[in-house]
This record gives C-alpha cells, structure tokens and sequence, in this order.
C-alpha cells in the first residue's frame, strides 16, 4: 500500500509539473513554480525522513526555497535573453547602415 501511495505522489507530482511548466510567459515565471514544486517535493521527503513527522513543515520550507532559486535563475535567463535581442537588433541595424553607404 505505501509502494501505491508514494508512486501514485511521485506521478501525480511529475504531470503537474509537465503542465504547470507551459502555464508561465516568463522564465522566472516558470522558474519559481517548477522550483517551488520540486522544493516541497523534496522538503516533504526530507521532513518525512527526519523521524519526527514534520512533512508540511519539510514542503513549505523546500517550496520556499525552491521557488526563490527557481526565480533568480529564471530571471537571468530572461536577463541574457533581452540582452541577446538587444544586441542583435543594434548590429542588425549597423549593418543595414554600412551597407547602404557602400552600394551605392
């Protein structure tokens, strides 16, 4: 019976993740939830191992955690990426120039 529980959690838990993971526009978006669910996830695993039962109290501190990283690092995701347009707007825009100074 445990052995159905904990695959049925693990499975429940890997298909909200799959569609959670299209449900936010950003990275950091999609950063913080999926983080924040691996997090409780994990915190609840570690909470329930601990021996003294404490699994939501594992979860809440492991979401947290979870989604913090899971934000930061999909917020320099986001940065990289408007960095990344940017400059490929500007050396677009340069060479659209220099070609025209020099076909004529």
């Amino acid at each position: 019976m445990k052995k159905l529980i904990r695959n049925s959690t693990i499975g429940i838990c890997g298909l909200l993740m799959g569609l959670a993971s299209g449900g936010c526009e950003t990275k950091a978006g999609t950063g913080a939830l999926l983080g924040g669910a691996a997090g409780a996830g994990i915190g609840a695993i570690v909470g329930h191992n601990t021996g003294s039962g404490h699994t939501a109290t594992g979860a809440v501190i492991g979401g947290a955690a979870g989604a913090i990283g899971g934000g930061l690092i999909g917020n320099e995701m986001d940065k990289e990426d408007r960095r990344r347009d940017r400059d490929r707007y500007y050396d677009d825009r340069y060479e659209r120039r220099y070609d025209d100074r020099y076909q004529r």
